[in-house]
C-alpha cells in the first residue's frame, strides 16, 4: 500500500477501471444518476431473429469488461465500498517503480471518445505496436483534432489514426489520405 501514498488520491483524472461479469453498462448507469463523469465504450449492433431478419438494434460493450471513470481515487474507493463494488482499478507501473491505478490524459481521452463515438472507428488488438508511426493530427471530417499515431495498414494504401489506451484498447479512424492529416511534435 506503500504505492498509493505516492498517488494524489484527491486529484481527479480517467481512471481505468475493470469491471467483473461485463457489467459496465450497468455500472455506467449508476454512475450517470451520481452525476459521475464515465465512458464506456460501445456499438450499435442489428438484432436478428432466426431467420437473420433485422429486428432492431442494441447498444453493447465495444471493450468488454472495461470503463473509464473520472473522478478521484477517493471518490472511486468510496463506490466500490457500496453499490459498484465489482469495480476494479487496472494497475500498471509508473517509471518502473512502483504498481498504481491506471489514468489516461484528458486530452488522449477525448481522441479516443471522439474516435468511438463516431460509430465509424475500428477496433485493434490493444497489443499493437505504435512506435513506428508519426504523431498527426486530423485536418478534416467527423475526425478532426483527433491526435493519435499514423499507421500504415496491411494493404500499404490506406492509412488510419490510432489512438491506444495501454492495455486496454486501440481505436482507429475510417481511412484517411495524407492531406487529411498533419504531423505534430509532442
Amino acid at each position: 500500500m506503500e504505492e498509493l501514498d505516492k498517488l494524489d488520491k484527491n486529484k481527479d483524472a480517467w481512471y481505468v477501471m475493470r469491471v467483473t461479469y461485463q457489467r459496465e453498462i450497468y455500472a455506467s448507469k449508476i454512475l450517470d444518476e451520481l452525476n459521475i463523469k464515465n465512458f464506456v465504450p460501445t456499438q450499435r449492433t442489428k438484432i436478428r431473429n432466426s431467420q437473420g431478419i433485422s429486428i432492431g438494434w442494441k447498444t453493447e460493450a465495444l471493450v468488454h469488461n472495461y470503463i473509464f471513470i473520472f473522478s478521484n481515487f477517493n471518490k472511486i474507493m468510496e463506490l466500490k465500498q457500496g453499490r459498484l463494488e465489482f469495480l476494479r482499478f487496472l494497475m500498471s507501473k509508473n517509471n518502473g517503480d512502483f504498481m498504481e491505478p491506471q489514468t489516461v490524459r484528458e486530452r488522449e481521452m477525448q481522441n479516443f471518445i471522439k474516435i468511438v463515438n463516431t460509430q465509424k472507428a475500428v477496433l485493434l488488438d490493444a497489443s499493437i505496436d505504435l512506435k513506428k508511426g508519426e504523431k498527426v493530427r486530423v485536418l478534416t471530417g467527423v475526425f478532426e483534432g483527433v491526435e493519435g499515431t499514423l499507421v500504415t495498414m496491411p494493404n500499404k494504401r490506406s492509412k488510419r489514426v490510432v489512438v491506444k489506451i495501454e492495455g486496454v484498447a486501440a481505436v482507429a479512424t475510417i481511412l484517411l489520405s495524407n492531406r487529411d492529416v498533419e504531423r505534430i511534435n509532442y
